[in-house]
């Protein structure tokens, strides 16, 4: 355990749904992926994340944000924190290569509910390598399951994919997976994002930003202690698409990491 006298960031800074549709490649998959109307944006280059904040001033919280995502996740405190209902269900399969990712819309899906708050499952995208780290460890790909309450508020649980096993609900969707921007509906075919899940929702609670453009603040991050698998030829399928998505690590800044117990 690090030192035990982090201070929580106070109530978590609502995130409205101006910004939330601004940050949405499609009406029912806001992630701040696909910005639309938004300036170009890359992962390296001239357009990368070292210059994300000078693109516009929309994106300043790139640079002065002081909750910023991702950072080295280690915990401060073991505590009771609330239990995760994380209430899916299977939906048409939809896949979309935004540009940044590969993204599987989750509209109508569910809901996480956690500390007697709800968010609707909105969509799910992939990392790689990992944006977090944890205890200093980079895991070959990272899964972001993006969350929005009814009054705006970001909810985002993540987890860690190490390389095992092949995971049969990955091929389904890397086999409809495209190669280039645009969207894959698959009519008959459905994806449940329970299959992406570990077993156990033991999870860190911690404050953060969405960890692309405009990387606003306020959302609250839920991150899986435990790992799922993919196969080497999983995690190969889908750097041939995407080598590297990963914003770099970002400094920790005075926020507390609570590890449930």
């Amino acid at each position: 355990m690090k030192r035990q006298t982090r201070l929580l960031s106070t109530a978590p800074a609502l995130l409205g749904m101006a910004l939330l549709s601004g940050c949405q490649s499609s009406p029912a998959a806001s992630n701040g992926h696909d910005a639309l109307q938004r300036p170009h944006w890359e992962y390296s280059g001239d357009h990368g994340p070292e210059h994300w904040a000078n693109l516009s001033e929309d994106f300043s919280t790139c640079a002065d944000g002081r909750l910023q995502s991702p950072f080295n996740i280690e915990a401060d405190i073991s505590a009771n924190l609330p239990d995760l209902s994380l209430d899916y269900s299977s939906v048409a399969m939809k896949v979309i290569n935004n540009g940044h990712t590969i993204q599987v819309d989750q509209s109508g899906a569910g809901q996480l509910s956690v500390g007697g708050k709800s968010f609707d499952l909105l969509q799910f995208h992939f990392h790689s390598k990992s944006e977090y780290t944890i205890d200093g460890e980079t895991y070959p790909l990272e899964i972001h399951l993006v969350h929005a309450s009814d009054d705006g508020e970001l909810a985002v649980v993540g987890v860690m994919v190490k390389e095992g096993a092949a995971n049969t609900e990955l091929a389904k969707i890397w086999a409809n997976m495209p190669a280039s921007k645009g969207e894959n509906i698959i009519n008959g075919q459905t994806v449940n994002v329970r299959n992406l899940l570990p077993v156990n929702n033991r999870y860190y609670r911690f404050m953060g930003s969405l960890t692309t453009p405009p990387c606003s603040e306020g959302v609250n991050w839920h991150m899986m202690s435990e790992l799922i698998t993919a196969s080497a030829e999983q995690i190969t399928a889908f750097k041939a698409v995407y080598p590297m998505n990963a914003r770099p690590l970002q400094e920790e800044n005075n926020r507390l990491v609570v590890l449930d117990e």
